[in-house]
């Protein structure tokens, strides 16, 4: 593998991991705000759709 692969192959997985850090962080987040009621049901379900779509793929 040459070295430019290399780096783009870990630029990759750092943005995977990224993806997957704020996917989770928003998850967290969402559900608290459902808890204090900033949100509503449909909300917080469309939220947590996405973010646990990006969760799935960024561990692929």
């Amino acid at each position: 593998m040459n070295t430019t692969a290399v780096v783009n192959k870990a630029l990759e997985a750092n943005r995977r991991y990224t993806d997957l850090q704020d996917a989770r962080a928003s998850l967290e987040q969402a559900q608290r705000d459902l808890t204090a009621r900033v949100i509503s049901e449909d909300e917080y379900q469309t939220i947590a759709d996405v973010c646990l779509k990006i969760i799935r793929a960024s561990r692929d």
